[in-house]
């Protein structure tokens, strides 16, 4: 269920929106109701099974 940014072809309100399958026709602006919509491209953000940590050791004489 990934979220993605679109803007609005009409007031131009940019928004994000969590999408569940099936629902990427269905997205509408918040703003003012409008189906015009464009999807954006946007940063991804990923998680790793060590929350916190690097995935890389730093190189010597770094910390």
């Amino acid at each position: 269920m990934p979220i993605y940014e679109y803007r609005c072809e009409r007031c131009n309100a940019t928004f994000e929106k969590l999408i569940f399958k099936g629902e990427e026709n269905r997205v509408k602006c918040p703003e003012c109701g409008s189906k015009a919509v464009k999807k954006l491209m946007s940063a991804a953000s990923f998680m790793g099974p060590s929350i916190g940590t690097c995935a890389a050791d730093a190189p010597k004489g770094f910390s």
